[in-house]
């Protein structure tokens, strides 16, 4: 009797499994490698300083404004030439 509740459960066991290891799988999040929507100033949208003008108070509060060219200093491509390698203009 107990070798064939051991059966059982073994049997229960056995064809629970791909269920639940499907149900285990990660799930792939397509938002996280989807590229971020630059602007025509090669910055992300919702970031640049120059197509969003009232971004540059938050610029200017962590000290990163070039205020030579209006701008976030991050986002400054004049004063820092190595940015036009990752597309900034």
């Amino acid at each position: 009797m107990r070798s064939f509740r051991s059966l059982v459960v073994l049997s229960a066991l056995s064809l629970s499994l791909p269920v639940l290891a499907e149900e285990a799988a990660p799930k792939a999040r397509p938002a996280a490698d989807a590229p971020k929507p630059s602007c025509e100033h090669g910055v992300q949208k919702a970031l640049c300083s120059r197509c969003n003008p009232k971004l540059s108070a938050v610029y200017k509060s962590k000290g990163d404004w070039c205020p030579e060219h209006e701008r976030a200093e991050s986002q400054c491509v004049i004063c820092n030439p190595k940015l036009a390698e990752k597309g900034v203009k």
